[in-house]
């Protein structure tokens, strides 16, 4: 039997701690986006500006420098320290990170592919080599609990509800690059929520992780709503390269410099965090502090399909469909679930001289569409030929209101967030009956997005969110006031700031 000594103890000790990870679960897990790609991810003393100033003489309150680019460290400026509890004397709460997290998100799933050109040659049987001609592709799919438009604005999407909710994402100025997305891991069984904060107080900020996502646009989003489900939305991202990192302060950002496919990070030498004297330091991120978004009994933890109003304006040709906002609704069909795509299909454009695609255009003309199943109640007079000669178009309106209590009162108030295609066309009406099952008719409505300075026709979202007289629903990456670019704000009298939005 061996005999347990002090040495023995001690490497025992080393051999638990070298233990490795069993697994990963939703609980260590939270993902973030920056609303640019540039690297430029972090704001003023004072919480205004796409600026990476250091605490000191050197810092800066916004602005921007002779040649146009912000304000970033100079080259003997030490990076600040961490600072989780936004103590004002230092920096704004995470270093002053402009990235966000996602609210409520239940999937994410991410990976990467590469399109490989064989060469060979006669004489070889088998290939030379497999080499790169065309720009690699990142995916991350993610979905989340549908709450009150911040998700949706921190994607890019207009949500005041009177803009084109796609104006942002067909600008050049505001979507050139696309966003980063970075996915946070903690150690095993820790929350992301307080834990990453408490990892940090022991020193141990090395055992946090993050896989990023460079250069990410938005290539589908997709509303699924139906009973007895909470209302969720799925969104696909194609990206330019992914990363891995260990700790979640001061890392390389991953996205890459559209103009030639360098690395952003190549703005500096020397190392991560180190620039040169002709540079500014610009190319890092660090993650804010997570947060779980809910306060308690008297925040909306999630909506409910018992809040959701939808209203197609009684646009069926041969079933009566729900009209009005729930106020006449007898004899007409009980609505079961309603979906509603965004298809934003890219294209990546390349040129000589770089791997990488330069942006990803959307593909144009964009074809939105809504399905929506019902139980068949009573039918009305029509005939497709009425179809074939009717000119008018249906505005069709989904409104998911927040939590009620259960009574007989019309909801009124509360709204949380509107979906409305405007300019919606009737494809399609089918009708099921089976023995032994209810009859059912499947409607499908679609539209195409028309753009900024057309208010008649495309998809226009509102978000509870958005009421915010300092927000209007524009995304951050809409510096400018009201929506403006190329405009430094003015605030509280002071010029020269870059008027990022929350």
């Amino acid at each position: 039997m061996p005999v347990i000594t002090e040495k023995n103890v001690s490497l025992l000790g080393e051999q638990i701690m070298a233990i490795h990870r069993n697994r990963v679960v939703y609980q260590s897990e939270a993902l973030f986006v920056s609303p640019n790609a540039t690297g430029y991810h972090y704001t003023g003393s004072q919480g205004y500006g796409l600026t990476t100033p250091a605490t000191g003489v050197t810092q800066s309150t916004g602005g921007a420098h002779d040649d146009g680019s912000p304000y970033g460290w100079g080259c003997d400026d030490s990076w600040p320290d961490w600072n989780p509890n936004g103590d004002d004397s230092l920096l704004a709460k995470g270093h002053g990170s402009i990235i966000k997290q996602l609210k409520r998100v239940q999937t994410a799933n991410y990976g990467f592919s590469v399109n490989r050109t064989d060469v060979n040659q006669f004489g070889h049987l088998s290939r030379l080599d497999s080499i790169l001609v065309e720009a690699p592709t990142v995916n991350l799919d993610l979905s989340y609990y549908i709450l009150d438009g911040f998700n949706e604005r921190q994607l890019g999407f207009v949500t005041d509800g009177a803009t084109n909710t796609l104006s942002g994402m067909m600008s050049a100025e505001l979507s050139q690059a696309g966003n980063n997305y970075f996915i946070l891991t903690v150690p095993e069984a820790r929350d992301v929520v307080l834990g990453d904060v408490r990892i940090n107080d022991v020193g141990d900020e090395n055992s946090k992780t993050v896989i990023s996502v460079g250069n990410g646009y938005v290539t589908d989003y997709s509303v699924d709503i139906s009973v007895g489900a909470i209302p969720t939305a799925s969104v696909t991202v194609e990206g330019m390269n992914i990363r891995s990192d260990v700790g979640a302060t001061g890392n390389d950002v991953p996205s890459l410099d559209m103009r030639n496919g360098s690395l952003m990070s190549n703005a500096w030498t020397g190392g991560k965090g180190v620039c040169n004297v002709d540079t500014k330091c610009t190319g890092l991120y660090s993650l804010p502090v997570s947060e779980s978004g809910y306060e308690g009994c008297n925040d909306v933890a999630a909506l409910r399909p018992g809040d959701v109003v939808l209203d197609i304006q009684d646009a069926g040709l041969i079933s009566r469909n729900n009209e009005g906002d729930g106020n006449d609704t007898m004899g007409s069909a009980h609505i079961q679930s309603a979906s509603f795509s965004i298809p934003l299909s890219r294209t990546t454009l390349q040129r000589l001289g770089s791997t990488f695609g330069f942006t990803k255009s959307p593909d144009v003309p964009i074809t939105a569409t809504v399905s929506i199943s019902a139980l068949l109640s009573d039918l009305k007079q029509g005939a497709l030929t009425d179809l074939l000669c009717k000119c008018e178009d249906t505005d069709i309106s989904i409104k998911i209101y927040d939590p009620h209590c259960v009574d007989c009162t019309v909801k009124e108030d509360g709204l949380a967030m509107i979906y409305t295609m405007r300019g919606a066309k009737l494809d399609s009406e089918n009708f099921s009956s089976t023995l032994g099952d209810n009859k059912t008719v499947e409607l499908s409505f679609s539209c195409q997005v028309g753009g900024a300075d057309d208010p008649a026709k495309g998809i226009y979202i509102s978000g509870k969110e958005a009421t915010s007289a300092d927000l209007a629903g524009f995304p951050p990456a809409w510096t400018g006031l009201n929506g403006a670019t190329n405009e430094p704000a003015t605030i509280d009298g002071a010029t020269n700031v870059l008027g990022y939005r929350k």
